[in-house]
């Protein structure tokens, strides 16, 4: 491997985030985890949403 082509080895002319999207995201063997965190970020965010704005209701 040439040392020139930087830490992935890569020599297709791609940028580094199309090359990140491709290897750490849209993989295969990654990509049944990345779905379950953006269920877990999706249901976080869900609920501080719910809790900003119907909030109140549960303390009455």
């Amino acid at each position: 491997m040439d040392r020139s082509l930087g830490h992935s080895g890569y020599d297709d002319g791609s940028w580094a985030i199309t090359r990140f999207i491709r290897e750490e995201i849209l993989n295969p063997q990654k990509l049944g985890s990345n779905i379950g965190v953006l269920y877990g970020v999706s249901v976080f965010a869900g609920a501080v949403y719910f809790l900003e704005h119907y909030g109140e209701l549960l303390v009455q």
